[in-house]
């Protein structure tokens, strides 16, 4: 199949003209990215953050990157190697606020029976992630722009939803969170990414010295201080994590509550780390105490944090 061909709402193929013959979703075709946005004004915040991205794409592309470098770079993250484990090889899957698709890419290349979509709000995100796409022929990777709160998949029809880093960007974290786990099939699970309350509390100190000095403080970054990190991707670091237009923390439980209340039950958080498919397998849902420790321990682990306060709790829709 084509790239680009199928409709991220009914599954079926799209031509170059819209609208979808199976579903009659209204889209332009910009390149490889089914556009559901168009030129319509957006809502003034959501403008503000796609502006923001289009100056800095994060995460950004090395101009030397091809299939071969995404792939040995993602099998040196534990966590992505956790994930593609754990993902069945035909699985369908929704990465939300996929920004330039890195995630999305790796996990279509590491399993060419995925059907995997990629959906950001941010032109130019997009574009870069086509550019990758056209130039490494992903066939499994669709793109499509649409946003966050007007997502066109219909409920309860993709296996597996990923949305890590995205709903703290947006200006009703709960609604966007209820959206995306919409989407979510019986069975099937969320991995939702935040900026946790406790766990970001160091890299907001952080960042707090930085508009002191001017500049962010190198030695107290992990990423600013490690020497194999590209310049380019180091510049999109410093824009995205200290001059961000728009960012809400998020504490565990009253995440975990939100979940729950959109009918998800307890997997797990993430740290702590799990190896290959047991990132999946349920853990007991902490208590009052239980939660104490485990933020606790993000709280403590923010000095050598290369994720700043991003935690991820997983979430499962009951069978049917």
């Amino acid at each position: 199949m084509g790239v680009g061909t199928i409709c991220p709402r009914c599954f079926g193929r799209l031509g170059n003209a819209a609208p979808c013959p199976g579903c009659g979703l209204a889209f332009v075709r910009r390149g490889g990215v089914i556009d559901l946005i168009g030129e319509r004004e957006r809502e003034a915040r959501a403008g503000e953050v796609e502006s923001f991205y289009s100056k800095s794409p994060f995460p950004g592309y090395a101009a030397a990157d091809d299939a071969g470098t995404l792939l040995d770079r993602s099998r040196r993250a534990p966590f992505l190697v956790a994930l593609d484990a754990a993902l069945p090889p035909d699985a369908r899957v929704l990465d939300c606020g996929a920004g330039t698709s890195q995630l999305a890419a790796f996990l279509a290349l590491a399993a060419p029976r995925r059907t995997v979509f990629a959906v950001d709000g941010c032109r130019a995100s997009l574009a870069c992630a086509d550019g990758f796409r056209e130039r490494t022929h992903i066939e499994n990777l669709h793109l499509v722009r649409a946003d966050l709160f007007a997502l066109p998949a219909r409920p309860r029809t993709f296996d597996h939803v990923i949305c890590r880093g995205v709903v703290h960007h947006t200006p009703d974290p709960k609604e966007a969170t209820r959206r995306v786990a919409e989407c979510v099939a019986p069975g099937g699970t969320l991995l939702l990414g935040f900026y946790e309350t406790w766990a970001r509390v160091f890299h907001r100190a952080r960042r707090g010295l930085a508009r002191l000095a001017g500049r962010p403080v190198a030695w107290l970054d992990p990423i600013l201080r490690a020497r194999d990190v590209d310049p380019e991707k180091r510049r999109i670091w410093i824009d995205d994590q200290y001059y961000h237009p728009l960012e809400h923390i998020l504490p565990l439980p009253t995440v975990t509550r939100w979940l729950e209340e959109f009918g998800l039950s307890w997997v797990r958080t993430v740290p702590p780390f799990a190896d290959g498919d047991a990132l999946l397998r349920g853990t007991p849902r902490p208590g009052a105490a239980g939660f104490v420790a485990l933020r606790g321990g993000w709280a403590l682990r923010g000095p050598r944090d290369p994720d700043a306060g991003l935690v991820c709790v997983i979430a499962r829709r009951q069978s049917l």
